[in-house]
Protein backbone atom coordinates (compact mmCIF):
# COMPACT_ATOMS: atom_id res chain seq x y z
CA UNK A 1 0.00 0.00 0.00
CA UNK A 2 2.77 2.47 0.96
CA UNK A 3 4.65 1.66 -2.25
CA UNK A 4 1.50 2.35 -4.29
CA UNK A 5 1.10 5.74 -2.61
CA UNK A 6 4.77 6.69 -3.03
CA UNK A 7 4.77 5.81 -6.70
CA UNK A 8 1.46 7.46 -7.55
CA UNK A 9 2.06 9.75 -10.56
CA UNK A 10 0.64 12.87 -8.87
CA UNK A 11 2.80 12.41 -5.76
CA UNK A 12 5.85 11.86 -7.97
CA UNK A 13 4.84 14.98 -9.89
CA UNK A 14 4.79 17.01 -6.65
CA UNK A 15 8.13 15.63 -5.48
CA UNK A 16 9.77 16.30 -8.84
CA UNK A 17 8.12 19.74 -8.76
CA UNK A 18 9.98 20.41 -5.52
CA UNK A 19 13.24 19.42 -7.19
CA UNK A 20 12.40 21.64 -10.16
CA UNK A 21 11.64 24.57 -7.85
CA UNK A 22 14.99 24.29 -6.10
CA UNK A 23 16.81 23.97 -9.43
CA UNK A 24 14.96 26.98 -10.89
CA UNK A 25 15.76 29.15 -7.89
CA UNK A 26 19.43 28.17 -7.96
CA UNK A 27 19.65 28.99 -11.67
CA UNK A 28 17.87 32.30 -11.09
CA UNK A 29 20.29 33.13 -8.26
CA UNK A 30 23.26 32.26 -10.45
CA UNK A 31 22.01 34.54 -13.23
CA UNK A 32 21.39 37.38 -10.74
CA UNK A 33 24.95 36.97 -9.51
CA UNK A 34 26.40 36.87 -13.04
CA UNK A 35 24.16 39.37 -14.86
CA UNK A 36 23.21 41.69 -11.98
CA UNK A 37 19.75 42.23 -13.49
CA UNK A 38 16.84 40.37 -11.83
CA UNK A 39 14.46 40.84 -14.77
CA UNK A 40 16.83 39.40 -17.35
CA UNK A 41 17.66 36.69 -14.82
CA UNK A 42 13.99 35.70 -14.54
CA UNK A 43 13.70 35.23 -18.29
CA UNK A 44 16.98 33.35 -18.62
CA UNK A 45 16.29 31.13 -15.60
CA UNK A 46 12.76 30.38 -16.80
CA UNK A 47 14.08 29.20 -20.18
CA UNK A 48 16.63 26.92 -18.51
CA UNK A 49 14.08 25.72 -15.95
CA UNK A 50 11.49 24.81 -18.59
CA UNK A 51 14.05 22.59 -20.31
CA UNK A 52 15.07 20.99 -17.00
CA UNK A 53 11.44 20.54 -15.93
CA UNK A 54 10.54 18.96 -19.25
CA UNK A 55 13.27 16.35 -18.80
CA UNK A 56 12.53 15.65 -15.13
CA UNK A 57 8.75 15.45 -15.48
CA UNK A 58 9.07 13.49 -18.70
CA UNK A 59 11.63 11.01 -17.43
CA UNK A 60 10.89 10.69 -13.71
CA UNK A 61 7.11 11.07 -13.64
CA UNK A 62 5.80 10.11 -17.07
CA UNK A 63 8.60 7.78 -18.26
CA UNK A 64 8.99 9.59 -21.58
CA UNK A 65 12.13 10.51 -23.47
CA UNK A 66 10.31 12.02 -26.46
CA UNK A 67 11.84 15.47 -26.95
CA UNK A 68 9.33 16.38 -29.66
CA UNK A 69 6.79 17.14 -26.91
CA UNK A 70 8.73 20.19 -25.69
CA UNK A 71 6.59 22.67 -27.67
CA UNK A 72 3.34 21.49 -26.05
CA UNK A 73 5.07 21.52 -22.66
CA UNK A 74 6.23 25.10 -23.23
CA UNK A 75 2.72 26.17 -24.33
CA UNK A 76 1.20 24.68 -21.18
CA UNK A 77 3.79 26.47 -19.04
CA UNK A 78 2.89 29.80 -20.70
CA UNK A 79 -0.82 29.11 -20.17
CA UNK A 80 -0.31 28.17 -16.50
CA UNK A 81 1.91 31.19 -15.87
CA UNK A 82 -0.79 33.44 -17.35
CA UNK A 83 -3.55 31.74 -15.36
CA UNK A 84 -1.53 32.04 -12.17
CA UNK A 85 -0.98 35.77 -12.77
CA UNK A 86 -4.67 36.36 -13.54
CA UNK A 87 -5.71 34.36 -10.46
CA UNK A 88 -3.44 36.41 -8.21
CA UNK A 89 -4.80 39.62 -9.73
CA UNK A 90 -8.37 38.38 -9.17
CA UNK A 91 -7.57 37.61 -5.52
CA UNK A 92 -6.14 41.12 -5.18
CA UNK A 93 -9.44 42.58 -6.44
CA UNK A 94 -11.26 40.27 -4.01
CA UNK A 95 -9.38 41.86 -1.12
CA UNK A 96 -6.39 39.55 -0.67
CA UNK A 97 -3.72 42.16 -1.29
CA UNK A 98 -0.79 40.27 0.20
CA UNK A 99 1.05 38.77 -2.80
CA UNK A 100 2.52 35.98 -0.69
CA UNK A 101 -0.88 34.84 0.55
CA UNK A 102 -2.44 35.14 -2.93
CA UNK A 103 0.42 33.11 -4.38
CA UNK A 104 0.01 30.46 -1.71
CA UNK A 105 -3.73 30.21 -2.37
CA UNK A 106 -3.27 29.52 -6.09
CA UNK A 107 -0.30 27.16 -5.73
CA UNK A 108 -2.17 23.89 -5.15
CA UNK A 109 -4.89 24.44 -7.78
CA UNK A 110 -2.23 25.41 -10.33
CA UNK A 111 -0.17 22.31 -9.40
CA UNK A 112 -3.19 20.03 -9.87
CA UNK A 113 -4.11 21.68 -13.17
CA UNK A 114 -0.47 21.51 -14.26
CA UNK A 115 -0.37 17.77 -13.62
CA UNK A 116 -3.64 17.17 -15.47
CA UNK A 117 -2.70 19.29 -18.49
CA UNK A 118 0.83 17.92 -18.80
CA UNK A 119 -0.44 14.34 -18.44
CA UNK A 120 -3.24 14.84 -20.98
CA UNK A 121 -1.61 17.05 -23.61
CA UNK A 122 2.13 16.38 -23.36
CA UNK A 123 2.85 12.93 -21.98
CA UNK A 124 -0.56 11.37 -22.70
CA UNK A 125 0.77 7.95 -23.79
CA UNK A 126 3.41 7.76 -21.10
CA UNK A 127 1.25 7.06 -18.02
Amino acid sequence: MMKKILFHPFLKFLLVGGLNTVFGYLVYSLFVYLIKNPYVSVVAATCVAILFNFKTYGGLVFKSKDNSKIFRFFAIYIFLMTLQSVSIKFLTYAGITNAYIAGAIVTLPIAVLSFLLIRKFVFMKSV
